[in-house]
């Protein structure tokens, strides 16, 4: 027994949702991996210095004492992390999986350049963190997406 029709109805109108966020986190991690990201000074691009700048304080030591001495480390899970989230995203590939990578990762862009730059990027931050939230409880994968394939009910 597969989706009846009223369900496949409403989570394909949770497809231009999906297809906009993966778009452009691909997008962004194919930027990232072209400037070659993570051999770059990408804390001070992003957030700012950090001795400068106000954040939680929670959030500045983890920046301070684990991300800052492993800038190349945090800098490669973070362009390929947006790469592979958004191809899983466009695909349909794993949606609550990749949505749930996704939301960990824009948490942390939220609590870092989001709360250091304020305004805009912190709006964007917010409106993608409730974007995956409803993808990851919807699945929308199901419908003209690769989990659809995958996970069929019998």
């Amino acid at each position: 027994m597969g989706l009846n029709a009223s369900e496949r109805t409403y989570l394909a109108f949770l497809l231009p949702l999906r297809l906009w966020i993966g778009g452009y986190l691909l997008y962004q991690g194919i930027r990232k991996y072209l400037r070659d990201f993570s051999h770059a000074d990408w804390i001070k691009a992003q957030i700012g210095d950090l001795d400068k700048v106000e954040l939680y304080a929670w959030y500045k030591s983890f920046l301070v004492d684990v991300v800052a001495p492993n800038r190349e480390l945090f800098g490669t899970l973070v362009m390929y992390g947006e790469i592979l989230v958004g191809l899983c995203l466009v695909l349909g590939l794993l949606t609550r999986f990749s949505s749930a990578v996704g939301l960990f990762m824009l948490l942390n862009y939220y609590f870092g350049p989001g709360m250091a730059r304020g305004g805009a990027v912190l709006g964007q931050q917010q409106t993608f963190i409730v974007s995956l939230v409803v993808l990851l409880l919807t699945n929308p994968g199901r419908t003209l997406g690769v989990d659809g394939f995958l996970f069929k009910r019998k």
